[in-house]
């Protein structure tokens, strides 16, 4: 480690990913802006994770091992106390940073009101040969409490940067939250802090399945979904009501959108808590935004049971991809006749 104190500090947390963490490392060794440690978490991982980090001669990165397992929000707080950065940046191990990340994040932070605690940016989605499927646009700014009440709007925290003063002694990434542990983190953090976006993409974030990521865990997603709503939305009926920023319109595909998420995944598992709490919050959106049938079609084919639901759904996207797949080629044929 370098003598003096780095201004960034990078927190990679990882558990048997030891061929994707090391394109996640030189993602982070290539920044234009050099004055960081890069931590990286072990979480007790099983492979060769410990002697390929441990062969990269670069006094910034400093490597901690879990001897358990963790879990996510747990080794991201074992990298939040071993900081010593004024801001934190995270990148997960199977993520990339694009070269001028942490600069620009950084620029933005020296011309930004003092209020503003968290900069976030644009990504990349790929796939694992690394070619992009499509670009994430996230654009919410200033006082994003109301909006990050529905949605995770700010997205992977590998696209975060937060002054470490956010982080207070008594805050941290909440550990009884299999999955929407960063979702918590930046609403509790947005309650005294405001966000910036930057509108360009700083970061890859590689569209693949895996057990190990919560998004794409059926179990990980319900169980974390049901303990963040279980704590966030105690009194949702009536915060939905209050005015705010945002329009009743998002409120409400906000809130189908988590409906249909427990739904689907609670049906996967068999998670009757799940499916029942996702039919309330599709009956809750059609309730908010009443002219709008989608919801209500939505709602009352859930009443018909998950099974039904489930199978109506898989209509619906085979549905949808064929169109979107005719139009391509109508698209296609028509530019040739020009």
């Amino acid at each position: 480690m370098t003598s003096h104190k780095p201004t960034v500090s990078v927190i990679i947390p990882t558990f048997n990913r030891a061929n994707l963490l090391m394109s996640a490392i030189q993602s982070v060794l290539n920044q234009t802006f050099s004055e960081f440690e890069l931590i990286v978490v072990d979480d007790a991982s099983t492979d060769d994770t410990q002697h390929k980090v441990e062969r990269i001669n670069d006094s910034r990165i400093r490597y901690i091992l879990h001897q358990k397992n963790l879990g996510e929000c747990g080794t991201r707080n074992t990298g939040l106390r071993a900081a010593q950065g004024q801001y934190i940046a995270f990148l997960d191990s199977d993520d990339e940073w694009l070269s001028q990340k942490l600069e620009k994040q950084l620029n933005l932070f020296k011309t930004a009101p003092e209020d503003v605690g968290v900069i976030y940016s644009w990504l990349q989605v790929i796939n694992d040969q690394g070619s992009m499927i499509r670009m994430r646009k996230p654009n919410i700014r200033g006082d994003v409490k109301d909006c990050l009440m529905y949605k995770n709007l700010v997205g992977t925290p590998s696209t975060v940067m937060i002054k470490k003063d956010c982080i207070e002694s008594d805050l941290q990434f909440d550990t009884n939250l299999q999955c929407c542990g960063d979702w918590d983190m930046w609403l509790q953090i947005s309650k005294k802090f405001k966000f910036e976006v930057i509108s360009e993409p700083l970061a890859l974030y590689r569209d693949h399945n895996d057990d190990i990521r919560g998004s794409t865990n059926h179990a990980m997603v319900t169980e974390g979904h049901l303990v963040f709503l279980n704590k966030n939305h105690q009194n949702i009926k009536d915060f939905y009501r209050q005015p705010s920023n945002l329009a009743i319109k998002d409120k409400s595909i906000y809130l189908f959108q988590i409906g249909r998420r427990l739904l689907c995944h609670g049906h996967a598992i068999s998670q009757l808590d799940a499916i029942n709490i996702g039919k309330k919050y599709l009956y809750l959106a059609a309730s908010v935004n009443a002219f709008n049938f989608y919801l209500w079609i939505n709602y009352l084919t859930a009443c018909c049971g998950s099974v039904f639901y489930a199978s109506s759904i898989r209509v619906e996207n085979r549905f949808r991809s064929t169109i979107s797949s005719i139009l391509k080629k109508a698209s296609f044929l028509y530019s040739l006749q020009q």
